[in-house]
C-alpha cells in the first residue's frame, strides 16, 4: 500500500469529517492515511478535537524576534512516506525539511491552503518570502479556484493544483437545525430573553481582532439609536471575549454566550435572521448557507479564501467597508423581509455546492494523481 502521511498543527472540531471520509476513501483505493496533529494555543476557542485513527504529538514552540514557529515532531515518519501533505505555512519550520528533503532525495511533498497570507498585505515581506518557496512542490491543493489562479500566475504548473473546494459537514448541520423543535426554539428565547417582536441577529466565530468587533458593535449600537428592537447574540470564544463581555454589561441588546458547536449551535441559528460579520470570512459562510441564515459582511481586503462562495445579493450581502454602508445595507434587509426569504432561499441552494463530501473526492483526486496510482 501506498503511504501518505499528512501533518496538521492541530485538530479543529470542524475537521474531523473530512479526515474521517479521507481515510475511508483512501484506504478504498488501497492508499494508507496517517496523519500526525498537535497543539496550538487555541485563545479561548475550545475547538480542539482528537481523532481515533491520528496520532496526537505536542508541538514545540520557539520565539525569534516577534515571529512565533512551530516543530512538529515526525522525522521518523516522514522518511518512510510516499507522499507528505502538510499546510503552507511559514511557521512550520517541518516545510523546510521538506524542501529540503525533496531536493536532495526527491521525496514528494504537497501544500494545501491558501497561498498566502490573506489577513496580510499581498506585498509584505513574509508573503513574498512565501511566494518564492511555494513553487517548490509536488502538488497544490488549493482551498479554491481563486487560489488557483493565484498559483498560476506564480507560474506554478496548473495540472499539479487541485482546487479542493474547501468545506465542513454541512450535511450535519443541516440535520442539526432540522431537528430543533418548537419548545426548543421557545426555551432559548426565555433564557435569552428575547421578546416576540425581537429580530435576532448572530454573530459566530472566533474572537479576535481581525474579526472586527468594534465595527460591529459600532453598527448595532447605530441601529439601536434607530429604534430598531432586536437582541444580537455573539458564538464564539478568542482572544477579545473578554471585550465583549465587557461591552455587553453597558448594551442590554448583546448575548454573549462563548464557543457552541453542534446541535447546540444550530439551536441559536435557528431563531436567528441574519448573520452578521463584518471582518474576515472563511468557512463561517458554509454556516450561513447550511443553516439557512444569510450573512452580512462587508469587502473588507483580508476576507479568507471561501468569501468567493458569496455572491452579493443572491446568498448574502457585501456591503462598503465603512459602518455607515454596512448598517445601510442591515436596515434595508430588515425593512424587506421578502428579500431575506429568497437569500434564505439561495443559501439553501448554496450549501448544496460546498459539502466535504466533494471536498474529499477532489483531494483523493488530487492524491491519486502525484502518487501516479
Amino acid at each position: 500500500m501506498k503511504n501518505v502521511l499528512i501533518l496538521y498543527k492541530s485538530m479543529p472540531q470542524y475537521r474531523l469529517e473530512f479526515f474521517s471520509l479521507l481515510h475511508k476513501k483512501l484506504a478504498e483505493k488501497s492508499i494508507q492515511l496517517h496523519i500526525i496533529y498537535g497543539n496550538v494555543d487555541s485563545q479561548g476557542k475550545n475547538d480542539s478535537r482528537e481523532i481515533d485513527f491520528g496520532e496526537f504529538r505536542p508541538n514545540r514552540f520557539f520565539t525569534v524576534g516577534k515571529k512565533a514557529f512551530i516543530w512538529q515532531p515526525c522525522l521518523a515518519e516522514i522518511k518512510t512516506a510516499d507522499l507528505v501533505i502538510v499546510e503552507q505555512a511559514n511557521k512550520l519550520l517541518i516545510n523546510y525539511v521538506l524542501l529540503y528533503r525533496r531536493l536532495i532525495s526527491g521525496q514528494k511533498f504537497a501544500f494545501w491552503g491558501h497561498g498566502s497570507n490573506m489577513q496580510a498585505n499581498k506585498g509584505s515581506l513574509l508573503n513574498r518570502f512565501k511566494k518564492i518557496y511555494s513553487n517548490y512542490t509536488d502538488h497544490w491543493f488549493a482551498y479554491t479556484t481563486n487560489i488557483k489562479h493565484k498559483l498560476i500566475g506564480n507560474h506554478y504548473p496548473p495540472d499539479k493544483i487541485t482546487v479542493v473546494e474547501n468545506a465542513i459537514d454541512t450535511r450535519e448541520l443541516i440535520n442539526d437545525i432540522n431537528s430543533i423543535t418548537q419548545s426548543e426554539v421557545s426555551g432559548l428565547k426565555s433564557v435569552l430573553d428575547i421578546n416576540e417582536n425581537d429580530q435576532v441577529l448572530i454573530y459566530c466565530g472566533a474572537l479576535y481582532k481581525e474579526k472586527r468587533l468594534d465595527f460591529l458593535l459600532e453598527t448595532c449600537d447605530r441601529l439601536f439609536a434607530r429604534g430598531y428592537q432586536f437582541k444580537l447574540i455573539i458564538v464564539g470564544g478568542g482572544p477579545l471575549k473578554h471585550y465583549v463581555e465587557q461591552e455587553a454589561l453597558t448594551r442590554p441588546w448583546i448575548r454573549v454566550v462563548g464557543p457552541k458547536f453542534g446541535r447546540e449551535k444550530a439551536l441559536y441559528f435557528k431563531i436567528s435572521t441574519l448573520f452578521l460579520m463584518p471582518g474576515a470570512i472563511g468557512l463561517a459562510i458554509l454556516d450561513a448557507f447550511a443553516f439557512s441564515t444569510p450573512m452580512v459582511t462587508t469587502d473588507y481586503a483580508f476576507h479568507g479564501p471561501e468569501f468567493e462562495y458569496l455572491i452579493n445579493e443572491s446568498n448574502g450581502i457585501v456591503s462598503g467597508n465603512n459602518v455607515t454602508d454596512y448598517l445601510t445595507a442591515i436596515v434595508e434587509l430588515l425593512n424587506k423581509p421578502e428579500k431575506i426569504r429568497q437569500l434564505k432561499i439561495n443559501c439553501e441552494a448554496s450549501a448544496k455546492l460546498y459539502t466535504v463530501e466533494n471536498m474529499v473526492n477532489n483531494f483523493v483526486a488530487g492524491i491519486t494523481k502525484t502518487l501516479q496510482v
